[in-house]
């Protein structure tokens, strides 16, 4: 069934208008259960410090640059209030759903995220993966046909993307690709991306990719990442 998915939506890609150089701005929405809400009071303090984050992150421009073969996503929170309530809170806002500069390469099958750990810059690699699950479920985002596509993350939930074979790119907001066609909204655990406006150009949009911090692969990375953890805590058992 789903390699039979998988032709219909290359059918609709070959019929599709060659609108494969656009700029879409996403928004950022949220849900919460407010039964799931903590009575502990440690973890209190954390379920406060995110639904601060998460009004934080509505008011944010989640923007995705692209051509035929490349992407470009960013986070445009413009000017940090001078009378900023929680610094952590604004902080934690640019990272709901990855953070940083995420670029993509279609052809070449790799992502590029620029972004700050253990205060140091990193440039991290990664390799597009067509591991998603699709199905029939589809609905209209801003008048565009698209389809449902699921995968598990490494921590078990769910990640849910809806795409467009209308727009024949495999690309996506917070450094997520690999569909057949554009992702218009993108769910992880209760966190959602979903496309606000889309302009199309008639000229290529040349997109150059990051170049700064530390060249790393995101195994790498994730292991540096989890060693400083060990080490913190061996720090915090010794005090």
């Amino acid at each position: 069934m789903k390699q039979t998915i998988l032709i219909i939506i290359l059918l609709i890609n070959q019929i599709a208008l060659p609108q494969q150089n656009a700029i879409v701005e996403y928004e950022y929405f949220n849900t919460t259960d407010p039964e799931l809400k903590p009575t502990d009071q440690i973890m209190q303090k954390a379920f406060s410090l995110n639904e601060k984050a998460e009004e934080y992150a509505k008011q944010h421009r989640y923007i995705l640059k692209f051509n035929p073969n490349e992407s470009y996503y960013y986070i445009d929170a413009g000017m940090k209030p001078d009378d900023l309530e929680d610094p952590m809170a604004y902080h934690l806002s640019k990272m709901m759903l990855g953070h940083g500069i995420f670029y993509q390469n279609a052809p070449k099958r790799y992502t590029l995220n620029q972004k700050e750990s253990m205060h140091q810059l990193f440039l991290v690699k990664d390799t597009i993966k067509n591991d998603w699950t699709i199905s029939y479920e589809k609905k209209f985002i801003g008048g565009f046909k698209c389809y449902k596509a699921t995968k598990k993350c490494k921590c078990g939930k769910d990640i849910v993307a809806w795409f467009t074979p209308e727009i024949p790119v495999p690309f996506g907001p917070a450094g997520y690709a690999g569909t057949p066609g554009l992702i218009l909204q993108l769910t992880f655990i209760r966190h959602t991306l979903r496309m606000k406006n889309i302009k199309f150009l008639k000229k290529p949009i040349s997109i150059t990719p990051p170049d700064k911090g530390k060249p790393i692969r995101i195994e790498e990375l994730k292991k540096l990442q989890w060693n400083r953890r060990i080490e913190l805590m061996k720090r915090y058992k010794n005090h």
